[in-house]
């Protein structure tokens, strides 16, 4: 071993052994934990090549800061990035054993060009020409620094992978933020870490301290979902590990002025974005996961050959009122594109396979990149299947990736298209407690609910926007089963389940002060309400093709919703208040019937409940709760498979049934 690489390994195994205190906020934790303090060190340096840069400019307008990237060019079909040259200067320093990315070390690139942020008191702040290194911070984040030598922003949440034979080290994308000197310069701590902006970036590998132990070639292949090995089926089981959400931006309602006015007055439009970290199991039959993103294909012959099969990211947010839950903001789909492979596990198969025990983090930037993100209706979840053809990426099937609207000033909609977007009024009710769920919708996954994560937070307004606020502790699961534990109450929460997906049913009561006036009813009466979340349940009018060119038309959920009653049960729906969905249009409202023996809504034609999405049902009865059940119903009137029911028993105010659980189509 030459003195070089002693100085090389003594220094990596110092920075390994003072990791323990890596702040792990806004990083993932398992973004900051090292391989394995086993892995023989492998020193790459990397220099030259390019780096790309857009900008949160809705955002950042609200502290007043403006951006300058006039010293780049500018990306001819977004408009959005900005791209500048990394020119020669001695390189940047990582550890990337065999070709596993594990932390940088030492040494910088160096920004021909870059970007000035211009501050509401007009001065400037110059990051042209910015040295780009490693934070003392967290080994696994960048940071720019100015002329000045400060380190007014830093680089985190790195998707990374080598390509072109591990000759160029490339960060699909990465999350630009603030840094407290940038917040206490701009007069605000509200900014401390808050993401200002994406990142991409590629530069050439010169170096290396060691030649790479070769992949597997031959016959490996992964282990996808349902390979039989050694007496081995592999089962794909991948675990949300944690998430936390972020405000990205929000307009006036009418649609064109940047920032919100807060409580009261103009009802403003609210972005909400995350960053979320997921985990593949490590049992003995754990599956490998495919993850080749869209216009892409696998090199496997099975089960996914010429398939583009990846995975996809939803987030939802809630609201509980009066003890009532409802969904008041619904994101669109997020495809997954690569995984970092991180963490103590092998990247045998490269950055399109996420191996056991490996984790992924996908940053708030690339969540809010409009060429990643599309409509949930181009998907069936329970299969796992996109409709690329006639997609919003596909219109006209050729194969090819339509130029999709980034967000620019001169496409604000490509803001706020596919995004979680919710109104001022909806985040300013009084006494609500507010809840964020992330999911991820992974191929074959044996259970979805570890796949699936919540917390609360504590939205407030100020300076023209929303904060999320303190978010309690990740709890993974769905929202439904907070509000109601289907554990201790397992008549008060049931799944209705098909090979066509699955759906929740929840029901809370309430001791109402008084009959309502209209109801007729005497006496006591209880306001039941059943909460209906349907994780993934779709069906469509048609479909056609094979993949990857396989086409989705009008892929809905369902569009009726029953409740079984005795012709001895009084019922009342009370106007505007028996039926809650995500929006506060009360014109696409589903219409409530009392009829001798069932309460029952139907949707309008726009408004089913599709997947991903919770409504809520609420009757009004004098009938005491109890632990009888009735029978409940879900429905889709479907042109190409006709009428199809799902049901189950909950408990329920007919007083009814013998509590046995009927699933399946009927």
């Amino acid at each position: 071993m030459n003195t070089t690489w002693q100085r090389l390994t003594a220094a990596l195994a110092l920075i390994l052994a003072t990791s323990v205190g890596i702040a792990a906020t806004p990083d993932s934790v398992r973004e900051s934990a090292p391989q394995s303090d086993t892995v023989t060190p492998q020193i790459w340096r990397v220099d030259g090549g390019d780096m790309r840069m857009r900008f949160n400019e809705s955002f950042l307008e609200l502290f007043g800061v403006g951006v300058d990237m006039s010293s780049g060019v500018l990306d001819t079909q977004t408009r959005e990035f900005g791209i500048f040259p990394l020119i020669a200067s001695g390189g940047l320093k990582l550890n990337a054993p065999d070709g596993s990315f594990d932390r940088f070390l030492d040494g910088g690139l160096q920004l021909r060009g870059g970007f000035e942020l211009t501050l509401k008191d007009g001065s400037r702040i110059d990051l042209r020409d910015a040295k780009i290194r490693a934070s003392a911070d967290n080994p696994a984040r960048l940071e720019l620094v100015g002329a000045d030598g400060e380190a007014w922003v830093y680089v985190n949440h790195l998707m990374y992978e080598f390509l072109s034979d591990y000759r160029v080290f490339s960060v699909r994308t990465a999350d630009l933020r603030a840094s407290a000197l940038l917040a206490k310069r701009v007069g605000d701590a509200a900014l401390i870490d808050a993401y200002i902006g994406e990142v991409q970036l590629k530069a050439a590998v010169i170096a290396r301290s060691r030649e790479m132990t070769p992949r597997p070639k031959g016959n490996a292949t992964p282990n996808f979902h349902g390979t039989v090995a050694s007496g081995i089926t592999y089962q794909a089981d991948v675990l949300l590990f944690d998430y936390s959400m972020s405000f990205m931006r929000c307009r006036r309602s009418n649609g064109t002025t940047n920032g919100c006015d807060g409580v009261g007055g103009d009802d403003g439009e609210v972005v909400f974005a995350p960053s979320a970290t997921l985990l593949n199991t490590n049992n003995a039959n754990t599956a490998d996961v495919p993850w080749y993103e869209k216009f892409t294909t696998s090199p496997w012959s099975y089960p996914y050959m010429g398939n583009d099969q990846h995975p996809y990211l939803v987030w939802n947010m809630f609201r509980i009122v009066d003890g009532q839950l409802e969904q008041i903001g619904v994101s669109g789909t997020k495809h997954a594109f690569l995984t970092t492979n991180s963490g103590q596990c092998s990247n045998a198969f490269g950055n399109h396979v996420l191996n056991k025990n490996c984790s992924d983090t996908y940053g708030t930037g690339n969540n809010d990149n409009a060429r990643d993100l599309g409509p949930r209706s181009e998907i069936l979840p329970a299969s796992g299947q996109w409709g690329r053809c006639g997609s919003i990426f596909d219109t006209n099937c050729d194969g090819g990736q339509n130029n999709v609207p980034g967000c620019t000033s001169s496409a604000a909609d490509g803001c706020y298209s596919q995004r979680l977007r919710v109104r001022e009024s909806q985040l300013a009710v009084a006494g609500a407690q507010y809840w964020t769920e992330s999911w991820y919708v992974v191929l074959e996954d044996i259970n979805i609910y570890n796949t699936m994560g919540r917390r609360t937070i504590t939205p407030s307004a100020g300076g023209g926007g929303w904060a999320p606020g303190s978010q309690s502790g990740f709890t993974r699961g769905p929202v439904i089963n907070d509000w109601v534990d289907p554990v201790a109450n397992p008549t008060r929460n049931v799944e209705l389940a098909s090979s066509a997906g699955r759906a929740r049913v929840a029901v809370k009561t309430k001791l109402l002060n008084a009959c309502p006036a209209a109801s007729g009813l005497v006496g006591t009466c209880y306001r039941y309400d059943y909460a209906v979340h349907n994780f993934d349940f779709a069906t469509a009018e048609s479909t056609s093709g094979t993949p990857p060119n396989f086409r989705v038309t009008g892929a809905k959920g369902f569009n009726t919703f029953k409740i079984a009653t005795s012709a001895r049960t009084s019922v009342y729906l009370e106007p505007e208040v028996n039926f809650a969905d995500n929006d506060i249009n009360p014109a696409n409202n589903w219409t409530g019937s009392v009829t001798p023996g069932a309460v029952e809504w139907t949707a309008p034609a726009d408004n089913a409940l599709n997947w991903g999405t919770l409504y809520r049902f609420s009757v009004i009865s004098d009938v005491t709760p109890s632990s009888d059940v009735v029978s409940i119903d879900l429905g889709i009137a479907n042109p190409q498979q006709g009428v199809l029911t799902l049901s189950n028993s909950i408990v329920g105010p007919a007083g009814l049934g013998n509590g046995i659980m009927k699933n399946g189509f009927e």
